[in-house]
């Protein structure tokens, strides 16, 4: 089966198979081709900007892939990783009368968040998303 996508009237193809998965999992066949359907799954990921803030735990000045005015808390890794703070403390009961999303979406405001993504980084303060790099800048 050929259809067109909504957003970029690129046309795709749905195969039977495909078909037989979307009614097995009770979903609408998509609208969106893969490349945008990819697009819309990616499109809350912030890989490439880093910004100038205060970790929350510490104070100190770092980088972050999260704005200053992010409403959660963001902590350098290295306090991110400590035992200086708990992260029990922000454990809920789930509330069977509200939405999942809600709810999740409200944790995720309040749970700290690492700065950066990245592990056995040398001299590389300014790399995301990337490890064992050693002297690199900007990846």
């Amino acid at each position: 089966m050929q259809a067109t996508c909504t957003v970029s009237g690129q046309t795709f193809e749905i195969t039977e198979e495909d078909l037989k998965f979307y009614e097995k999992m009770g979903v609408p066949v998509p609208t969106l081709c893969q490349e945008e359907r990819q697009r819309r799954r990616l499109a809350w990921r912030n890989e490439r900007n880093l910004f100038q803030k205060k970790c929350s735990g510490t104070g100190n000045p770092i980088l972050s892939v999260y704005r200053e005015e992010s409403p959660f808390p963001v902590y350098e890794q290295s306090y991110f990783h400590s035992d200086s703070w708990d992260p029990k403390t922000y454990g809920q009961d789930y509330d069977f009368s509200k939405p999942f999303f809600e709810q999740f979406f409200a944790l995720q405001q309040r749970v700290p968040h690492i700065n950066l993504i990245g592990s056995k980084n040398e001299n590389s303060d300014y790399v995301n998303y990337a490890g064992s790099n050693k002297n690199c800048f900007l990846l």
